[in-house]
């Protein structure tokens, strides 16, 4: 008796179209984490610095005290290419990064919709926005924390000389525990930035571009990134401190509480905000242009062409 052959079910039109659809996602969202990265280094440079002084100066008197100052100490100590020092990490980790976090947003919302068993073109409430953010955010933080390690390490110490060579450093130090040093204040930062930033462009947009068929202007996107980022970074930046500082070399801290407390209690509550403007500087603009790179590649003819729309 000859056997039934297994019958395989056809990939519908509307599956296809998903799948094309995570690729696009996937895609558009990479190229625009990198390009807005790359765009911002400079400050991003001069942030962490910031952030991140107290330590490896051993407590001495701040050396970079303002934007313009430290973007000037950097170019005289290490040239233009100190600006962009750490950034093929950082667009290394950048792209699946921020790829992974608007492929995640975006399921995440088809999911949840599916699963209240509510119509696929609904609109999202803020607190589920919050939550498929808040998701996005931690996935692509575990997958990518490593080489965000790598660049924290890149940027404050000169002697290491390569992505390669600090991955390396980092592994003599302690193995798998060392390249994910502060990835509890990572997510515990990362997290909410990511929710609020996503939830605040999301409902945002849906204010002034109600029909999901219609692509945001240049200028509409750069608009609505922008003030995203604003909102987000607002909330979230004394994390973002400790997460930098839990990072640098040594056991400095036992926790997040830890760190809070004891940035507060020796140094002020205001050094939880320091690099704050050069943050605000460099957010803002990153946040605007990934958002309208984003945009523009998903409704670009490149991309019609190249998904099949």
């Amino acid at each position: 008796r000859m056997a039934t052959p297994e019958v395989r079910p056809r990939l519908t039109m509307t599956s296809t179209q998903m799948r094309k659809l995570k690729l696009d996602t996937l895609l558009a969202g990479g190229i625009a984490g990198a390009a807005a990265r790359t765009l911002t280094s400079p400050l991003d440079r001069v942030k962490i610095l910031m952030q991140t002084q107290y330590l490896s100066s051993g407590g001495a008197p701040d050396q970079y005290k303002g934007i313009w100052q430290s973007l000037v100490k950097v170019y005289n100590e290490d040239g233009a290419r100190g600006y962009w020092r750490g950034n093929g990490a950082n667009c290394v980790r950048v792209v699946p990064y921020s790829a992974t976090q608007f492929v995640t947003f975006d399921h995440c919302k088809t999911s949840l919709l599916h699963y209240l068993g509510r119509n696929p073109n609904d609109k999202l409430h803020i607190p589920e926005r919050l939550a498929c953010g808040a998701l996005a955010g931690m996935m692509a933080s575990a997958v990518t924390h490593p080489l965000d390690v790598v660049r924290t390490r890149m940027a404050v110490q000169p002697e290491l000389t390569g992505i390669f060579h600090t991955l390396a450093t980092l592994w003599t130090e302690g193995g798998v525990t060392a390249l994910y040093k502060g990835l509890g204040p990572t997510l515990a930062s990362l997290a909410p930035f990511v929710a609020i930033n996503f939830a605040s462009y999301d409902t945002i947009k849906n204010f002034f571009y109600p029909n999901e068929l219609d692509r945001p202007s240049t200028v509409g996107a750069l608009f609505m990134g922008g003030s995203a980022g604003i909102i987000a970074q607002t909330a979230c930046y004394p994390l973002d401190t400790v997460r930098r500082r839990m990072q640098m070399r040594g056991k400095n801290y036992t926790s997040t509480i830890n760190a809070l407390t004891q940035i507060s209690k020796v140094e002020g509550a205001a050094a939880l905000y320091k690099g704050i403007w050069a943050n605000t500087l460099k957010v803002v603009p990153n946040n605007a242009i990934r958002f309208m790179v984003f945009e523009q590649l998903k409704g670009s003819k490149v991309f019609a062409a190249l998904f099949g729309y």
